[in-house]
């Protein structure tokens, strides 16, 4: 068992090891695409009236192959009086099926409520990039607000459109570029060229 555990492991930092890494390419500010990310809806878990459960949401940024980077500005409630917040957001693709991918998202920010709560998130999107700039996701996550006096644990469901070009890194989530054999039952797989 010892053995085949070590055959996988070196095997599989072989295949890293083989595969570009993009990132080494550098994060070049200025070059990166802009991309914005709108969610319109997002909703506390938890008892309590829709307007005091509801966050919305903008964020711009820019993007570095599998890495969208921006800033938030947005409202934790519907209601006049709400607090709002601005945090900063990373977003890793973390893998690609056709036009879905899975997406992680860590931000760090401030809500300027009267006692000044520092603001945290963690989420997971699936998303679908449905054209060539424009694609809609379903989040769940965490909002997570404390103070000197308080702190709150919000969890949530959301939906987003963002704009902004595909990601890309060895395929990308519009269309895979990957040469993939074509199988037939009974019959031999071949390779199709595009």
């Amino acid at each position: 068992m010892k053995k085949f555990l070590f055959l996988a492991i070196f095997s599989a930092l072989d295949a890293i090891g083989q595969t570009p890494d993009s990132l080494k390419k550098g994060f070049k500010w200025k070059n990166a695409p802009v991309y914005v990310r709108v969610t319109p809806l997002a909703i506390y878990t938890g008892p309590g009236k829709y307007a005091d459960r509801i966050s919305q949401h903008l964020e711009i940024g820019k993007t570095f192959n599998i890495l969208d980077v921006g800033l938030a500005y947005g409202r934790s409630s519907l209601r006049p009086d709400t607090s709002h917040f601005v945090e900063a957001k990373a977003t890793l693709d973390v893998g690609n099926i056709g036009i879905f991918a899975n997406e992680t998202t860590v931000g760090v920010g401030k809500l300027f409520d009267r006692h000044g709560s520092l603001m945290l998130e963690i989420s997971y999107n699936i998303f679908a990039q449905v054209s060539t700039h424009w694609g809609f996701g379903v989040s769940t996550g965490f909002y997570d607000f404390s103070n000197e006096n308080s702190g709150i644990s919000n969890t949530f469901f959301g939906l987003n459109v963002r704009y902004g070009l595909q990601r890309t890194d060895d395929g990308g989530i519009l269309g895979l570029t990957r040469n993939r054999p074509r199988q037939f039952k009974g019959k031999k797989v071949r390779r199709i060229k595009r």
